[in-house]
């Protein structure tokens, strides 16, 4: 074996530190994605949550899963998913008939109680739903709201 000095020992190493960080970095190296790429996915899932101005979500708070989502006015959203959540016809819903179809929805549904008696009346809704809607720049749409708009707490 040939005794090496340490210049040509530090000079190796540095060689190799230098080889090392160039492959590394182009293994992580990443394109640019094009700017309209975030447009594009947003148009082709074109539903969101109610009060965002996409009706896909029901109107207690249920988000709905890609195979359930429907068009604004398909019952997905206002009057129709309310009469659809309040299985025991009292006009209210209960947090058991909210989670029932929306499994996650127990905190929105603290935040929709605004009178805190453990149901949601269609005003409480109606005034969230709203709020939502107006808080994201959009329109309510009035035609989805037709019954809960006229209810009063």
């Amino acid at each position: 074996m040939s005794r090496m000095s340490n210049k040509s020992r530090i000079g190796l190493i540095a060689v190799a530190l230098a080889g090392s960080l160039n492959l590394a970095s182009s293994a992580f190296a990443a394109e640019a994605l094009p700017q309209g790429y975030q447009v594009a996915a947003a148009q082709k899932s074109g539903e969101g949550k109610c009060g965002e101005g996409k009706c896909g979500a029901s109107e207690t708070g249920a988000k709905v899963t890609k195979a359930g989502e429907g068009k604004c006015g398909e019952g997905k959203c206002g009057d129709a998913s309310f009469a659809r959540t309040d299985t025991d016809h009292d006009g209210r819903v209960s947090l058991k008939e909210l989670l029932a179809v929306a499994p996650n929805g127990g905190e929105e549904f603290k935040a929709m109680d605004t009178n805190h008696d453990g149901y949601l009346s269609e005003a409480e809704v109606y005034k969230y739903r709203t709020n939502q809607y107006v808080s994201n720049g959009k329109k309510v749409p009035t035609e989805l709201f037709t019954k809960m708009s006229q209810a009063r707490d």
